[in-house]
């Protein structure tokens, strides 16, 4: 497979669009359409969209999978076997501040028992929130694992804490189904 460039994003814009809004469901659909052909102009919106920095928007947009057309990882470089994916790799994006982190580990420490099953290369975690303390707050939490298609948990409830609760048990499920069906067609 090979990354997502300025040609492919082009070339194969209408097929790309539902794989980059399933990625990052953050998008605005409409601020996705003004985006035609535009490939900086693509990176541009993941990273308003989702809190990155411009690094990371840049590589997510490069790395996204559209299996159909041969798009995804292309080549990495090789994993250390010692390295294990952990909560090291969350990145607090909008709605959280770094006074959060310790909170939102300690909250999402269950997790990390799933996580550990894959190489700490390749692996990324981004937890958001909108409307933070408001009625209709919504968490979500996306998770890149080696070998797997992104995984997206979301919660609207108005606690954070039990929001917190509510991604971090439907992303240990959603990836343990994932590997159990990966496991059942070997």
């Amino acid at each position: 497979m090979r990354p997502l460039t300025h040609q492919e994003w082009e070339k194969h814009y209408v097929d790309l669009r539902p794989h980059v809004l399933k990625r990052f469901p953050q998008i605005d659909e409409s601020l996705l359409e003004r985006q035609r052909g535009d490939y900086d102009g693509l990176v541009e919106l993941v990273q308003n969209a989702t809190g990155m920095d411009a690094d990371r928007a840049l590589e997510a947009v490069r790395t996204l999978d559209a299996e159909e057309l041969g798009i995804g990882l292309g080549e990495e470089a090789p994993a250390d076997d010692d390295a294990r994916a952990s909560l090291d790799q969350l990145s607090l994006g909008s709605g959280f501040t770094p006074a959060d982190r310790d909170m939102v580990v300690e909250r999402l420490a269950q997790l990390n028992r799933r996580l550990r099953h894959f190489p700490a290369n390749g692996a990324w975690l981004e937890l958001t929130v909108k409307g933070r303390e408001e009625n209709g707050q919504k968490v979500t939490l996306l998770a890149d694992l080696k070998g797997f298609p992104s995984f997206v948990s979301t919660s609207d409830d108005p606690d954070l804490r039990a929001a917190l609760a509510d991604v971090r048990d439907d992303m240990i499920r959603q990836v343990g189904d994932a590997v159990d069906k990966k496991k059942a067609v070997r």
